[in-house]
């Protein structure tokens, strides 16, 4: 018997990682003749690099110092991947993170993804080609404009001088360079970006009005990175600012699209194919799928729904754990069954504590064990 355990984050509780350890252990613990695949689960944004590592044997670390999302914090270390010598795997989160900055220091019209650029460089310096890049959790909404400055993009104002990269000078641009090296990353790198939203770069569902308030962002703010937002856009090719995935990480989608070349994909998809997902399903009678909440945006293509289609696409029954159910199962009609791990009564606080969550898991994995000796 072979079992398949592809389980997403638990947000803020534990790792794809942890979370599948912890499940394996249970089974084993129960037969350990049964062949279980754990197939770390990300989407492009934290978690990506650490689903990598352990999907892709032989992947190095490489650490580098860049600079911090805002001016007041000191220099980072960034953490990234490097798989087969020329293809890096990087997170927008690792450089350029809202986690990276205290809530007091926040600021969205003066944070930067220069990080992020600086981390792009340090790859290129290595002789990386290809680099995939999760989009999630970034502190900015710049457009890209600090990662664009840090890999050699000049951005003037109407007096000729450069402006320092961040959201609240977005409007000031009138003039747009590239230095060599950014001729040489731009026509020499091949960019992947992974995304698990669509939005496009303006208007309603755009990067300002839709993930700038989630960034402390006033409302006044917001009307100003979106009008500095259209005037960066009169830069950029159309298509670059409308495509799926224009307005994540605050537009970086939208300016790596329009200068660099990036292709933007649903972050799941490619994590799963570089992962070889498909052909490690050949042979299993069940997946165990989930995340911490599964609700309506679960259906609108996360990860466990997308891994349950490719369970369903090769027969294979599908079921799906959370830390909480909050859509009626019958509307999840591609999961077999899912299963909360909460129990009832107990406090929010107290079940997304790391060590009560992957508790719960092995309880939950444990009420699956007459399931598992039937298949």
């Amino acid at each position: 018997m072979k079992i398949v355990l592809a389980i997403d984050k638990f947000k803020g509780s534990a790792t794809s990682v942890q979370i599948a350890n912890a499940a394996k252990q249970v089974i084993e613990e129960f037969d350990n003749s049964i062949e279980i695949k754990t197939i770390p689960v990300a989407d492009g944004g934290d978690g990506t690099v650490d689903a990598m590592l352990s999907a892709l044997p032989g992947a190095e670390i490489v650490e580098t110092a860049v600079s911090a999302p805002v001016a007041s914090l000191p220099h980072i270390v960034a953490r990234y991947a490097i798989v087969g010598g020329d293809t890096a795997v990087m997170e927008v989160a690792a450089a350029s993170g809202l986690a990276l900055v205290p809530c007091h220091l926040q600021n969205v019209m003066q944070a930067t993804s220069a990080g992020c650029g600086q981390m792009i460089a340090d790859a290129y310096g290595r002789g990386v080609r290809h680099i995939v890049l999760g989009l999630g959790g970034s502190a900015t909404c710049d457009g890209a404009m600090g990662l664009l400055d840090a890999i050699g993009f000049v951005f003037t104002g109407a007096d000729g001088v450069r402006l320092t990269p961040c959201g609240e000078n977005l409007g000031l641009i009138r003039d747009i360079k590239q230095t060599a090296l950014a001729q040489k990353i731009a026509t020499g790198v091949q960019f992947t970006l992974l995304s698990d939203v669509t939005c496009p770069l303006l208007g309603t569902n755009g990067a300002a009005r839709v993930f700038a308030p989630q960034k402390g962002a006033s409302a006044v703010e917001v009307e100003l990175l979106e009008a500095g937002m259209a005037n960066f856009a009169k830069f950029m090719p159309h298509r670059a600012t409308v495509m799926p995935g224009a307005g994540a990480a605050g537009g970086i989608g939208a300016g790596m699209a329009a200068f660099l070349g990036a292709a933007i994909k649903p972050g799941v998809e490619e994590i799963l194919k570089l992962a070889h997902f498909d052909s490690k399903l050949r042979g299993a009678s069940l997946i165990i799928t989930g995340e911490g909440c599964i609700d309506a945006q679960t259906a609108m293509g996360k990860a466990p729904e997308v891994i349950a289609q490719h369970g369903r696409a090769c027969g294979i029954p599908v079921i799906a754990i959370c830390g909480q159910l909050a859509i009626d199962a019958e509307k999840l009609s591609c999961f077999d069954q899912i299963i909360p791990i909460t129990p009832p009564g107990m406090p929010l606080a107290t079940a997304m504590k790391p060590d009560v969550t992957l508790q719960n898991i092995r309880t939950a994995i444990r009420t699956l064990l007459p399931t598992i000796t039937k298949l």
